[in-house]
């Protein structure tokens, strides 16, 4: 799995509208860094990092026969494409849920101090951008800008916009847990559609025209060629090598993602993509073709749950 992060050599997260690509060797050497980036951003890089790549904490440890009984939830001694695809689902975003909690600790500053279960904008702000800026934040989470904010690049700036309105949607001025991951993952809770969809206008309407066309949004986010766009638009556009793109639909034809298009495919995205690999694993797993994998199929197959996106997840022991 680590190797898999790295090759994808991608560091981003909403949580601060900022995305920035990178490689594993610049990565780990983030103090020669320092030295290119401005203190917030620095910062921001630091907490990027952070985020992205860490080990992935293990949700579950069982046997292979463990696991199949905690797949089959009716008990009827095999598992259906259904019970596979809510299974991956679930470990999903178990482990979403896992990594918000493990990054709440890092930003509760008062853990030590018999932990007061909370995360404030200033303990979030000092971590993420920086000790030096952090009254700049207080201030533009208060609805001023001081001319200290003006001093910052555009993309710092922006950057602690988008983190001011999705903290604000989020829970407000501390956060709990709960709140914190809603913070974190957005996408996860229909209270943030309405922010998520608003960070896609901010990221994507490029000609601030308050419109996201097909253009705008396939060629900055998948780099789509014009005649790429335009099978696209004709719906003969083969998205296997875009899972990204699943729930992306023009569905008037007008060229332009309305906002419930653009809400559905950024809420329903990720349960799209677990839902269409556990399709594809439960084919291959599932070798009689009868639509049902037998405990047998399963220890002989277990591997392919090993190296699937939930596999980094848990840790599926040999059986003796």
């Amino acid at each position: 799995w680590y190797q898999r992060r790295v090759r994808e050599a991608v560091v981003s997260t909403q949580s601060t509208g900022l995305a920035i690509q990178c490689t594993h060797r610049s990565a780990v050497s983030t103090f020669s860094l320092y030295y290119l980036l401005t203190a917030p951003q620095f910062h921001m890089l630091f907490l990027l990092i952070s985020f992205y790549f860490t080990f992935p904490v293990r949700l579950l440890t069982a046997s292979v026969r463990q696991v199949f009984k905690e797949i089959d939830v009716n008990e009827d001694k095999t598992i259906s494409q259904s019970e596979l695809s809510a299974w991956f689902n679930y470990q999903d975003i178990e482990y979403l849920k896992g990594n918000a909690r493990d990054h709440f600790s890092m930003f509760d500053k008062n853990r030590y101090n018999g932990r007061d279960q909370s995360v404030s904008w200033d303990e979030y702000a000092t971590i993420a951008f920086g000790s030096t800026h952090t009254e700049t934040c207080n201030e533009v989470y208060n609805d001023k800008k001081p001319p200290e904010f003006y001093k910052l690049s555009n993309q710092v700036q922006e950057a602690i916009m988008s983190a001011v309105r999705r903290w604000r949607a989020a829970g407000g001025f501390s956060m709990t847990q709960e709140e914190f991951t809603g913070f974190t993952y957005p996408e996860l809770f229909q209270h943030m559609r309405n922010t998520v969809v608003a960070e896609a206008y901010q990221t994507y309407d490029t000609n601030r025209d308050g419109k996201v066309s097909a253009h705008e949004l396939l060629s900055k986010k998948f780099k789509l060629t014009k005649d790429q766009i335009e099978e696209f638009s004709k719906g003969t556009y083969d998205m296997k090598e875009s899972p990204n793109m699943l729930g992306l639909k023009d569905r008037n034809s007008n060229g332009v993602f309305e906002k419930k298009e653009l809400s559905y495919w950024l809420m329903e995205n990720r349960r799209m993509m677990r839902k269409e690999e556990s399709e594809s694993l439960f084919r291959e797993i599932d070798s009689d073709s009868n639509t049902r994998i037998s405990l047998p199929e399963f220890q002989t197959n277990s591997d392919k749950i090993k190296w699937s996106s939930i596999g980094r997840f848990i840790n599926i022991k040999e059986e003796l």
